[in-house]
């Protein structure tokens, strides 16, 4: 299983803590049951949500040309 540190404002760290004591869960499992497709879960996101706070994540994303490997001096390719 994936381990992950994320970055949120205290408020809400507080409140999700808050939330998974009254579910009597640990905040790791509570906060996996909102990414599923629990009440409140993964559909309860405010519309751009991501895009506001990851601004990466737009449509208009180009990704990078993923280029040859440039030749390494001093190495004997033969």
């Amino acid at each position: 299983m994936a381990q992950l540190n994320v970055y949120i404002p205290d408020e809400q760290a507080l409140r999700l803590r808050k939330e998974a004591k009254e579910a009597g869960l640990p905040l790791s499992r509570y906060v996996v049951r909102l990414l599923d497709h629990e009440p409140g879960g993964a559909d309860a996101w405010p519309p751009d949500y991501f895009t506001s706070v990851c601004g990466f994540l737009i449509d208009d994303f180009v990704e990078p040309a993923d280029l040859p490997p440039e030749p390494v001096l001093g190495l004997d390719t033969e």
